[in-house]
């Protein structure tokens, strides 16, 4: 079928103008156009609902979160009618001639009218340009068929805010006039409903057509050199620059997609650590051999984190056969050789392997794919990290701090980035750009105002806020209806105290338990609990509880659990460890989720405590570049504290993301 374009000839009208002498903007938009509705006999498209203002008269400078919660804003609905094809529609803005304003200074927020974040806060400079018409695109729509091509509607809302940067200073008289407009078209005959492979397929030829230097953000597996068979699988590969597309938020964490694979799956890898901890006993580097041969890894992935991940009956591939085969010093220095699939595991979810760690830095500064430039790859986070594959009959490969990839002993600590594979039909929105990332349909979207903040995903972002005061957090998980946070800051400005004044075993635990604690020692859990804690009430109000805290000692797997036969037969029943304690305010458990470093890399981390011994002399702690190692207790550490929120605690904005986090409230 050829395209047929349809072009609303009627647009919202927006006028902004800066006064001389008073910094301040008017934003007024004409109501007198009312509803507008396109119409071609296939399909139908409607602009209706148009409610509220832009006005800011007297309003001054916004910062950023003051912007997405201030002010007026302009409300507005998409309703479209569909019979026989699927069309795009999208919603821009284009400026009018005689414009005076400096646009770098104008931001823009679009929401639904639950205030879900649709497109962050942008500058008008930084907004993608209409793919139709020469302005700047709020929002790009696609409204699909019924299955069976009956009429299908679809309505879709909208909240606009606008406002001036916090650092505009002119006081010169300034105007920009813009139009809101809406355009809409059918697509192209052969269209296909754009799963996330097709969408993020676009991605990459954008980028690549938009270079103008060496930049190639792809290699693509055409031929096993070894084996003489046609692959075809996409990876990803290049620095952050080149490769700066793939960015996906799901599940509360972000993930950067490392393969596409010909049936459209694709393998996404969390961009920050997730844990720290072993992957398995030393001499044992296989992460799957069977149920009562299983890798501490392997527990970890498909129990602790696995429970973690949202709809994943719709969204991810547990089919997935995952290559854990052994690549020992034969293929070192040959890691362009593809892997024998010699021990294919299958896992709900996985790990990277070392072929595929290696593709994503093969081809930069090499026309050839040749090259090993690994300490600039994308993937290469600062931190040592664990990938999949043996390494000979007792090792295993791992990443280093500066991209190297090297092996050691599994019982070694390393962080922990899981990898997935999401199904082919799978959906998303979005433009793939860490500030923009894809998302996928059918993930739970952001909270409300005034949702319990316990009914999110762990990994999400919660501001702590009252004035200037701030204190980023991330969720944990939620026990016992009260959130669990880890702060994303080291406590005391960075600053270090001892985990404990002796070494002795006491009760089991040090943490609290009085016998080698001394009131006004230089002990984490003195500072904790006397200045930290206070601290946070005196700021923020009565939002927190105690909880739980497991103490127990960990020299082996992660978990902290004393498992016996029940009389029933082989089934095990697991309790907890009985060295708990009660507390306010304490330190990650080793092996749990965001129980590692999670800043930008050795350089900016310093070294940490965990809550657990490792032996009766011995604490947990996480180095700053992200191996795990146990120590006196009276070495001097930082601290990322834990506290619990709780259950009546609510957002009151937000969506959830580093970039714009909960701010929650009672």
């Amino acid at each position: 079928m050829k395209r047929k374009s349809i072009i609303l000839l009627v647009s919202i009208f927006i006028f902004i103008a800066i006064v001389g002498g008073v910094s301040y903007a008017f934003f007024n938009y004409n109501k007198s156009i009312g509803n507008v509705t396109l119409n071609t006999g296939e399909i139908s498209i409607n602009l209706a609902n148009i409610n509220g203002n832009l006005s800011l008269l007297n309003s001054v400078p916004k910062s950023d979160n003051e912007g997405k919660v201030q002010g007026n804003y302009l409300d507005f609905e998409v309703t479209s009618t569909v019979d026989s094809e699927p069309i795009y529609y999208e919603v821009y803005i284009l400026p009018k001639s005689g414009n005076t304003l400096d646009t770098s200074y104008i931001k823009t927020y679009l929401t639904d009218q639950s205030n879900n974040v649709i497109k962050g806060v942008k500058s008008y400079n930084s907004l993608q340009n209409s793919e139709k018409e020469n302005g700047k695109l709020l929002y790009k729509g696609l409204i699909k068929v019924n299955n069976d091509y009956s009429t299908k509607t679809e309505t879709k809302d909208f909240r606009l805010r606008l406002w001036l940067d916090e650092s505009y200073t002119d006081t010169n008289s300034n105007t920009f006039n813009f139009d809101i407009n809406l355009y809409a078209y059918n697509v192209e005959e052969d269209f296909e409903i754009p799963t996330g492979a097709n969408l993020v397929r676009k991605a990459i030829n954008d980028k690549i057509n938009a270079e103008t230097n060496s930049c190639n953000p792809i290699w693509v597996d055409n031929m096993d050199t070894a084996n003489d068979e046609t692959d075809d699988i996409t990876y990803f590969s290049g620095t952050n620059d080149c490769v700066d597309m793939n960015y996906v938020w799901y599940s509360g964490k972000l993930w950067r997609i490392v393969a596409i694979y010909p049936d459209g799956t694709m393998k996404l890898i969390t961009e920050n650590n997730i844990t720290s901890m072993s992957f398995n006993a030393s001499g044992q580097p296989n992460l799957y051999i069977n149920d009562n041969t299983k890798s501490y890894m392997y527990d970890w992935l498909n129990e602790d984190f696995y429970d973690t991940l949202y709809n994943v009956e719709e969204i991810l591939d547990t089919t997935h056969l995952w290559n854990a085969s052994n690549t020992d010093s034969a293929n070192e220095n040959n890691l362009e050789v593809r892997i024998p699939e010699t021990t294919m595991v299958s896992s709900k979810v996985g790990l990277l392997n070392i072929y595929e760690y290696y593709n994503s830095y093969r081809c930069i500064g090499s026309d050839t794919c040749t090259g090993k430039n690994y300490g600039t790859v994308f993937l290469n986070n600062g931190y040592y990290w664990w990938l999949l594959n043996p390494y000979g009959s007792t090792y295993i490969w791992d990443v280093n701090y500066n991209g190297y990839n090297y092996h050691g002993s599994p019982s070694a600590t390393r962080s922990a980035r899981p990898v997935i594979v999401i199904k082919s039909d799978v959906e998303f929105i979005g433009n793939g750009t860490e500030d923009e990332p894809f998302r996928i349909i059918g993930d739970k979207i952001s909270g409300n105002v005034n949702d319990l903040i316990n009914t999110r995903l762990s990994g999400e972002y919660v501001l702590l806020k009252n004035g200037n005061n701030e204190s980023l957090f991330r969720i944990i998980n939620v026990e016992n209806n009260k959130t669990k946070l880890i702060s994303m800051n080291y406590a005391d400005n960075n600053g270090i105290h001892k985990f404990a004044t002796g070494n002795s075993s006491g009760d089991g635990t040090i943490y609290g338990s009085g016998q080698t604690i001394t009131t006004g020692e230089s002990t984490w859990y003195n500072f904790l609990t006397e200045t930290y804690y206070s601290n946070l009430e005196n700021t923020y109000g009565q939002l927190f509880d105690s909880n739980t805290y497991y103490l127990g000692t960990v020299n082996g797997s992660y978990k902290l659990s004393v498992c016996t036969n029940a009389t029933s037969g082989s089934i095990k029943e697991c309790t907890k460890t009985s060295q708990v304690g009660t507390f306010m305010v304490g330190l990650p458990r080793y092996g749990e989720i965001f129980a590692t470093q999670e800043s930008n890399g050795y350089t900016n981390s310093i070294d940490m405590w965990l809550l657990n011994r490792y032996s009766s002399s011995k604490v947990w702690c996480i180095g700053g570049i992200g191996y795990g190692d146990n120590d006196d207790p009276t070495h001097e550490y930082g601290a990322r504290p834990t506290i619990h929120l709780k259950p009546s605690v609510k957002i009151l904005s937000g969506s959830g993301t580093e970039s714009d986090p909960y701010i929650v409230g009672l």
